[in-house]
């Protein structure tokens, strides 16, 4: 029996054990990654996951790797080009631990706004063998100049576009109600610098220069004690307000010089604007009108611009909801807000909308309506007929804010198609996103109607002004975007809004620079607090750049 356990006991140790050897027999081995080197620049970062920007007066550029660097493999291996071919007789490679320095010899420099390229191949290896896992091209773009450069020698290729300043006539700065009193100077000293510079050919305004629309509504628009009985004479008080004189002789200036070419958009502000007029004001100006109270102007083939109220269902010309009349809801609105603004001083338009994607005319008209008499604690008889109108767009007899709301109300929504269609809007939109527009910044807006692969004609640079929102943005976003939205900003009190003022756009277009790239600058104009000066200048600061390849 003694035996009998035994032999059982080692036939049960027999057979784990090959258990165990085959199971180790079929173990897998282990598999290891293999390790590769990694490589950026130390002072940039990668821009939409593309290219890294740098400033075209750098001396060096800086590689920074994940792994020490074998010094004897880097010849042969780093090369820097661009679209001329090498140029590494022009550098020097110094080797530091992880980085490696691209040293530019006395007498190189690289072009603004243009595009390099560092090609590193799978020769150059670590101390311990490591390589990267391909032949690695690293794009660089550099910046543009800067645009008051003192001496410059570059020929004019630079396109300035500047929009919503809202000039007001002598009233609206004795009332306190004109958008335009605290950046007087800054835009004169703008204009005077493009006068004395040498890289502007084109300044282009793309609209609300002049503020018809920014009148209190208990004021008459026209007041022929003022000298002013219609839009013409409007539009000239603003010229001829003394805070605007030096301002428009600049303008004047620029337009009749033959070296600068002045171009002007209408905007929803001045939509009553005709070119006979503006030429009254500015001879030699170039007028981009379209239909009446729009334009857009296209200064190359791949280039759009125009102010953006086109597709703004508040602030589109509106000849169909009130036959004989075009001036649209935002008109009223705008009146509304100045009256608080004159009574109540300025105040941050934080939120300011004239609708929201849930709301129609109705309801959005209402909203705005309401936020304004919150806003500023006004007492508005909505029934009364208290908006004096006194002969603007052909209207005699005051309006009650009800009234107004009626007018539009009975057919505008309905219209809308016609509209858009009067409008020449390239892509018909919904009602309810034309209300948005009227709140946002238009970048999908411009990507919808210029940029997107079904619009009518596609354009890799779309320029707006209108929502007093400077930005910039690529379409779509990521490293295959096609195009750049860009918007102006404005020119109005800091006070009136919560985003950046004394905004303006520089487009070095390829064509016009050779360069392979389309480049798109917004700045800020600024005092130079940093100069010491007890009477600082203003300087252009640039908030951010974009640019896109003319081979795309």
């Amino acid at each position: 029996m003694k035996k009998n356990r035994i032999f059982i006991l080692l036939s049960v140790i027999a057979i784990i054990s090959q258990v165990i050897l085959l199971q180790s027999c079929k173990k897998e081995e282990v598999r290891y990654e293999p390790v590769y080197m990694t490589v950026s620049l130390q002072k940039s970062f990668l821009q939409n996951e593309l290219y890294y920007p740098l400033n075209y007066l750098e001396k060096s550029v800086e590689l920074d790797f994940s792994h020490p660097i074998d010094s004897s493999t880097m010849k042969g291996n780093i090369s820097f080009s661009d679209r001329n071919g090498p140029l590494d007789p022009a550098c020097k490679l110094i080797y530091s631990g992880r980085k490696i320095i691209i040293a530019f010899i006395p007498g190189f420099q690289m072009l603004d706004g243009w595009k390099y390229k560092i090609t590193i191949k799978k020769g150059l290896r670590s101390t311990s063998g490591v390589t990267l896992p391909s032949e690695t091209v690293i794009e660089l773009r550099t910046s543009s100049k800067h645009l008051f450069l003192v001496n410059d020698t570059t020929s004019r290729n630079a396109i300035l576009c500047l929009s919503d300043i809202h000039m007001g006539d002598q009233r609206s700065a004795a009332n306190g109600y004109c958008w335009f009193t605290r950046n007087i100077a800054a835009l004169d000293s703008l204009l005077a610098g493009v006068l004395a510079g040498s890289q502007v050919r084109q300044v282009v305004i793309l609209g609300d220069l002049f503020d018809e629309w920014v009148v209190p509504y208990r004021f008459t628009p026209f007041d022929p004690q003022a000298g002013i009985s219609n839009s013409r004479d409007y539009f000239m008080a603003i010229a001829n307000a003394p805070a605007n004189i030096s301002i428009i002789n600049k303008l004047k200036t620029i337009a009749s010089g033959g070296i600068i070419q002045l171009v002007y958009i209408p905007g929803n502000h001045d939509m009553l604007l005709t070119n006979d007029i503006l030429q009254e004001i500015i001879p030699g100006i170039i007028w981009q009108g379209d239909s009446a109270g729009l334009g857009h102007y296209a200064p190359l083939d791949e280039i759009i611009m125009e102010h953006g109220h086109r597709f703004d269902f508040f602030n589109c010309p509106q000849p169909l909801s009130n036959p004989g009349h075009m001036l649209p809801p935002g008109y009223f609105i705008s009146r509304l807000d100045a009256q608080g603004v004159m009574e109540q001083g300025d105040h941050p338009l934080k939120g300011m909308n004239s609708g929201t994607g849930q709301l129609e005319f109705l309801t959005a008209w209402t909203a705005a309506v309401e936020y304004l008499k919150i806003k500023y604690s006004l007492a508005v008889a909505a029934d009364s007929s208290n908006i004096r109108m006194d002969g603007i767009d052909n209207y005699s007899a005051p309006f009650s804010y009800n009234g107004v709301r009626d007018i539009f109300a009975e057919n505008i929504e309905n219209a809308w198609t016609e509209t858009e269609t009067r409008n020449a809007v390239p892509v018909a939109m919904p009602v309810l996103m034309s209300i948005i527009n009227g709140s946002n910044d238009l970048f999908l807006t411009a990507s919808y109607e210029y940029m997107q692969p079904t619009a009518p004609k596609r354009y890799k640079i779309v320029v707006f002004g209108h929502t007093h929102n400077p930005t910039l943005k690529v379409y779509p976003p990521g490293n295959q975007y096609t195009g750049i939205y860009a918007n102006t900003g404005s020119w109005v009190n800091a006070e009136l809004t919560s985003k950046p003022v004394r905004t303006f756009l520089v487009i070095r277009p390829a064509a016009w620079t050779g360069s392979d790239l389309d480049v798109v600058s917004l700045y800020q104009y600024n005092l130079d607090s940093g100069s010491g000066n007890q009477n600082p200048g203003f300087v252009p600061v640039l908030l951010s750049q974009e640019s896109i390849s003319n081979d795309e």
